[in-house]
């Protein structure tokens, strides 16, 4: 006896992900440029405050 019943394939929309990916990626980017900068800030203090001291 054969199995009549149809497969339904449910196929996803990958541009309604894009837009998401997209701003996690921006946001990930602006975060590493903002601690690279507080990190070189930082050194840049304890350097001066060692030179001065």
């Amino acid at each position: 006896m054969r199995d009549e019943r149809r497969i339904i394939v449910v196929e996803e929309d990958r541009k309604s992900s894009d837009g998401v990916a997209g701003v996690c990626g921006i946001l990930f980017f602006v975060i590493m440029i903002f601690a690279l900068v507080d990190r070189g800030l930082t050194v840049a203090w304890a350097t001066m405050s060692t030179w001065l001291n």
